[in-house]
């Protein structure tokens, strides 16, 4: 059970540290660009049993390589791009050097694990890892620092998407990405399956439940983003409360699913 954006807002971070203390969440992901890292050290450190990723950021905030070194990641202002979209239509375009990436993801690594921080999984800010030039530098990075856990796998598609077509357009450009991406990727994709990706920001109960109920043997990924604040699209308290449910934690019991973090299995 992974909460993504730690480091994002001390109200973030907090809402994450609830939902592992209270609920079922074990694993969190650091945002690789957050604005104090010293803060979400400290907090971290009152989490010892929650294990911990980068949250790799090509959006939103500052780059942590010297801009001159990543220019195709930059607007005008020597900032990310503000929306994954901008990204993502700049890549269509050819903007994006791939070397610039690898550049500032090595970056966001090095500057977590010289903090202190033990780091145990990669995975990207606004799902951009599906993009083959992005993918292919999340895994060179894993690959030098020994990171065996990369989030690559989507869940199954079910008739559920066909009915509901926003959320089934969303998962169905995940997925195709996905199965493109995941082609390019040698032995550090993990095999695990990841859940979540459509609801970022709005996992409520039944959802949980749904997904409680459609898992199969194997290694799974819930994907959340519990918080101690609201913000656009993103209910963070509606999940806080919902992965602190009893009647969530009830069902895992009755599934018998063990909960675990990345560093228990690579």
């Amino acid at each position: 059970m992974n909460a993504d954006d730690f480091g994002l807002s001390s109200a973030i971070s907090r809402g994450i540290l609830r939902a592992h203390r209270d609920g079922i969440v074990t694993s969190t992901s650091l945002l690789g660009n957050c604005a104090d890292l010293d803060g979400a050290r400290a907090l971290l450190a009152e989490a010892p049993n929650l294990g911990v990723g980068v949250h790799l950021a090509l959006v939103e905030g500052a780059p942590v390589a010297d801009p001159a070194r990543v220019p195709s990641l930059l607007t005008p202002s020597g900032r990310f791009r503000s929306r994954g979209a901008e990204f993502i239509a700049a890549w269509t375009k050819r903007q994006i050097d791939a070397g610039d990436v690898e550049r500032e993801f090595e970056a966001q690594v090095a500057r977590v694990r010289e903090a202190g921080i033990r780091v145990d999984h990669l995975d990207t800010h606004h799902h951009l890892g599906f993009l083959p030039v992005v993918g292919r530098s999340v895994e060179a990075v894993a690959k030098r620092h020994g990171i065996g856990a990369i989030r690559s796998e989507i869940e199954t598609p079910t008739l559920s998407w066909v009915t509901d077509p926003r959320r089934g357009l969303k998962a169905g450009v995940l997925t195709g990405l996905n199965w493109l991406t995941r082609r390019q990727l040698g032995a550090r994709r993990h095999s695990a399956q990841s859940w979540g990706y459509v609801e970022s920001g709005r996992l409520d109960e039944v959802r949980v439940l749904e997904i409680i109920g459609r898992l199969g043997p194997g290694t799974h990924e819930l994907i959340c983003h519990p918080g101690e604040e609201q913000s656009p699209g993103y209910d963070h308290m509606g999940e806080l409360t919902t992965l602190t449910s009893g009647k969530v934690r009830r069902a895992l019991g009755q599934r018998e699913v063990s909960l675990c973090r990345w560093g228990d299995l690579f």
